[in-house]
């Protein structure tokens, strides 16, 4: 996926988890996973008063946001109606193919956590 980082005010993201010698002395195959988590405890280092749900944050919150941000600090809006998500910037010459489905909770989660509401307020999708 691309940065969007102009999108939202500067969240640490996971190019800057891989970064951290913590996640670079990780095994390989599991190098992803820790960037994810160690993004997650920067963002809520960061950011305290937004939430921010790590890749094993498997309940969907409740009230539900409706936007987030993910990892690479990609905008998601969520479809009430279907309860799914779907990257509105998506664009298949620079995204992954996976990013232009529409994905539940779950799968929005784990596979491009951490996420983030755009609210600078807790109770927007419950306290994480």
């Amino acid at each position: 996926m691309s940065s969007k980082r102009n999108q939202t005010t500067a969240l640490p993201t996971l190019a800057d988890a891989h970064r951290l010698a913590a996640v670079a002395a990780v095994e390989s195959g599991a190098r992803d996973f820790a960037a994810q988590m160690a993004t997650t405890e920067l963002r809520r280092a960061s950011h305290p008063g937004r939430a921010t749900w790590a890749p094993t944050d498997q309940d969907e919150p409740d009230p539900v946001p409706q936007t987030v941000v993910d990892g690479d600090e990609d905008l998601w809006l969520r479809s009430p109606a279907t309860r799914t998500w779907t990257m509105p910037s998506f664009d298949p010459a620079h995204d992954a193919a996976r990013c232009g489905d529409a994905l539940t909770w779950q799968q929005l989660a784990h596979e491009y956590g951490p996420l983030t509401s755009l609210a600078d307020d807790r109770r927007t999708g419950g306290r994480r």
